[in-house]
């Protein structure tokens, strides 16, 4: 098999446009969360969204003008070269095409016809056609929907295909952007905070809903090495399970997502010594958290007692379908910097989440490798192994 790393590195977040202002802020401590303005639902008991300062243009809707932003970034300049059918393209989806549909369906029953050009941008492909058109892309391209674990999922097959030598090139990752429909069904459920969200803590009320887009550019070690590409770090392997347990809820003793954690450092041919960092799925619902540190344990072991666990939902959200791809690329962030960023509010740690979950304040230590989780809704359990790059 072919050691896959990772080249390129792209995100567009409600803390900033771009992958340096993102990570920047959150080393700092910020939060992109504030009142909801994207979309207006007063009836709504919480207000507070992660939101990316972009609108839609004439013929782009903000999701693909958001991916396109993060693509951009993540080649930087670089000129694909070589066979168009050996580079592909994996996306996750969450909300897809339903803030088009959401708006075509209000002119309709307005009484407007709406734009003729509005119900081509509903499919949930149209951020991946849109990427594959940007590259000239003619190999595998893939659209998975597996709710909140997509954009994972997404990534983990990508690396499948360039480690199998069928590519020579992959860009995966997601955009979201915010809708009525997830909102006000995520409401319905009683699992989003009208406070800024606090993961880990014992007053753990629900998540705030975010949106962005973040896009990796992966391709095989000897062809990075060959055009002197600059190296973010080294996709070891992924696990994913599925717990078969409820709709919504996970499993709470945490035991699918274990699984997927241990098939991830089993493919990846890691000891749990060996995982400094977990990016977790960290939504500050209350069933999630717990059964998260559970799975944590169960996984890891006693290395669960000197790991650094961290939510990157407390600065920018819960961006659905593109959660694994952000935790994935900030996890890349930290081990090149070797610095953890913050659990935002973890003032008062819920006991059963007795791992450091990086309270508050950003910390610097040695990070040699990193799990990336992403648990959806139905018990679809990914997760991530990440190498640093050390030139090995």
């Amino acid at each position: 098999m072919n050691r896959v790393v990772v080249t390129g590195l792209g995100l567009v977040s409600s803390l900033a446009l771009d992958r340096e202002g993102t990570w920047s802020a959150m080393l700092e401590g910020r939060d992109g969360l504030g009142p909801l303005t994207r979309l207006d639902l007063p009836a709504e008991p919480a207000q507070i969204a992660g939101q990316v300062p972009l609108g839609p243009l004439r013929h782009q809707t903000l999701c693909e003008r958001m991916a396109l932003l993060a693509l951009e970034e993540a080649l930087d300049g670089f000129q694909l070269g070589g066979d168009p059918a050996r580079i592909g393209v994996f996306q996750g989806a969450g909300t897809s095409g339903l803030p088009v549909a959401e708006a075509y369906l209000q002119d309709r029953l307005a009484g407007r016809r709406g734009r003729a050009v509005e119900p081509a941008f509903q499919s949930p492909c149209t951020v991946t056609d849109a990427l594959a058109r940007r590259l000239g892309a003619e190999g595998p391209r893939g659209t998975i929907m597996n709710a909140c674990s997509s954009s994972l999922l997404a990534l983990g097959q990508a690396w499948e295909r360039l480690a199998a030598g069928e590519l020579d090139l992959a860009v995966a990752g997601a955009a979201e952007g915010l809708c009525r429909t997830t909102y006000a069904g995520f409401s319905c459920l009683k699992a989003v905070d009208a406070r800024k969200c606090r993961p880990f803590s014992r007053d753990r009320a629900g998540l705030n809903l975010g949106e962005g887009a973040a896009q990796l550019l992966l391709e095989p070690l000897d062809r990075a090495l060959a055009r002197g590409a600059t190296i973010y770090g080294e996709v070891l392997g992924y696990g994913a399970s599925m717990d078969a347990h409820h709709a919504t809820a996970p499993h709470p003793a945490g035991e699918g997502a274990a699984r997927a954690m241990t098939m991830a450092l089993r493919m990846g041919r890691m000891d749990p010594a060996g995982v400094d960092l977990v990016s977790a799925h960290g939504t500050a619902t209350p069933a999630n958290d717990g059964a998260e540190c559970l799975a944590i344990r169960g996984a890891l072991g006693p290395a669960a007692d000197t790991v650094s666990v961290t939510s990157t939902k407390s600065q920018f959200g819960h961006t659905l379908g593109a959660a694994g791809a952000f935790g994935a690329a900030t996890a890349l962030l930290a081990l090149r910097d070797q610095a953890v960023s913050p659990t935002l509010r973890l003032e008062d740690p819920d006991p059963v989440c007795d791992l450091d979950c990086t309270p508050l304040v950003a910390k610097e230590r040695r990070l040699r490798a990193a799990l990336v989780n992403a648990f959806a809704f139905g018990g679809n359990n990914v997760s991530l192994l990440l190498g640093r790059w050390g030139g090995a």
